[in-house]
């Protein structure tokens, strides 16, 4: 019985590898604008603070989508909501070799943002429906690894073509796998639904998962607030680091075009590892002990906090290589919560309602997005040179991530973690 518990199917992979592709190609659409943030700044003649602006607005719209696209698939299916996403940016990244303006650039940002926004937590909808939850914390996050690596892997090619052939060549290659991908999707994937099983699970442990009446009571319950805030703190140092950090390494640090096509790639593959390696821990330890506190939150805390030292310090050494480890390590740390807040959340409202309750995440997180790049920029045009203005902006992000980690760590304490035991033995009875 244990063991079709724990068991992750054939089929399940396969849509796990789909949902890994989807966020590779995402993450790798977000993060060209960072890679040709110099010529692109050049061309438009754009200043700090209106750079900080298209950072921003492509936020603008994510939040909305990102509850609109989590509600649409739980009536709906993710399947079908999916594909129509990854329709959507497809065709902006195509539109965008068209910009020629500041105004046209935003609107450009604002609509790729709307049809990015469900993409994640769409992801972790999809992917928890396939995994035992014991297997949750590496199954997420080898879906949210495709993030990062799909940064780290498309650095180098993304930079020689904007490098080689200006950086609208960069988006027209993205826009092209974009459509491929959802070639395959609509060929290979399946809608998962919730079980009579999963359904059966939720009504032995009425008492211990929250019913559809109850949904509103999870929201706006402290845990979910702290964790989203968390989440805001980490889309605050993720933002920065697609939008900013090469643009910091070149312009402020100097570094070489052959150096800067290897070390933008850097964080991104840290992220990877990070990622891999501290959700086996979590894994390991809710398997052990049953307990989403000590199993979820006791990491993803920690974590946050040494992500904050590492901006703070990275900030202010004068040597770039350990100026280029310690900002890479803060964007590590600092991203954690994208995998460990989806499977905190799972613990918090029955599977019927994942969706919706990812998507709320998304939502409050995707926040620090919008504000991130904008301070940074304004931080930058308005302090006494452009250096400063770094050392400010990194600083501060670190701030913000000490406050809201440490606020997961001590306060989210949720009520199911005290009864997983009994949660546990009344599912292996229903499975």
């Amino acid at each position: 019985m244990e063991k079709k518990k724990s068991s992750v199917s054939k089929r399940a992979w396969v849509i796990i590898f789909l949902l890994f592709l989807l966020t590779v190609i995402s993450n790798a659409d977000k993060a060209i604008i960072g890679f040709a943030s110099v010529p692109i700044m050049k061309e438009l003649k754009l200043s700090p603070e209106q750079w900080g602006v298209v950072g921003s607005v492509f936020f603008l719209l994510y939040s909305l989508s990102a509850v609109l696209g989590g509600s649409l698939a739980d009536k709906i299916g993710a399947k079908k909501v999916i594909a129509g996403m990854v329709a959507v940016w497809s065709i902006v990244q195509f539109s965008t070799i068209f910009v020629s303006n500041f105004t046209y650039l935003l609107v450009t940002r604002i609509i790729l943002g709307a049809g990015e926004g469900p993409s994640y937590a769409l992801a972790m909808t999809a992917a928890s429906k396939y995994l035992p939850k014991e297997k949750l914390g590496i199954g997420l996050t080898l879906v949210s690894v495709g993030g990062p690596l799909g940064v780290a892997i498309s650095a180098p090619v993304l930079m020689h073509l904007i490098m080689s052939y200006g950086w609208r060549s960069a988006f027209i290659t993205t826009g092209a796998v974009g459509f491929l991908w959802i070639l395959v999707w609509l060929w290979i994937a399946k809608e998962k639904t919730v079980t009579d099983a999963e359904l059966g699970i939720e009504k032995v442990s009425s008492q211990i998962v929250l019913n559809d009446s109850k949904f509103t009571s999870a929201l706006f319950s402290k845990n979910f607030i702290f964790v989203a805030l968390c989440g805001f703190a980490t889309y605050w140092s993720f933002t920065i680091g697609l939008n900013w950090l090469p643009n910091y390494l070149e312009n402020i640090r100097h570094l070489s075009e052959s150096t800067l096509k290897i070390v933008v790639a850097l964080p991104w593959i840290m992220i990877t590892l990070s990622q891999i390696i501290f959700s086996t821990i979590s894994d390991r330890l809710y398997h052990k002990t049953k307990n989403v506190v000590k199993g979820r939150i006791f990491v993803l805390g920690p974590v946050m906090l040494a992500g904050a030292v590492s901006y703070f310090f990275g900030a202010m050494v004068s040597s770039n290589i350990l100026a280029i480890v310690l900002l890479s390590l803060g964007l590590t740390f600092g991203c954690i919560t994208l995998v460990m807040g989806p499977a905190i959340l799972v613990d918090l409202v029955s599977p019927k309602h994942q969706g919706k309750i990812q998507g709320w995440f998304m939502a409050i997180t995707s926040l620090g997005g919008i504000v991130g790049p904008y301070v940074t920029g304004y931080f930058i045009e308005h302090s006494a040179s452009p250096a400063v203005g770094f050392q400010h902006a990194f600083q501060l992000c670190g701030l913000i991530l000490l406050v809201f980690g440490g606020l997961v760590w001590l306060a989210v304490r949720p009520k199911k973690s005290e009864n997983s035991a009994l949660l546990n033995a009344n599912t292996s009875k229903v499975l």
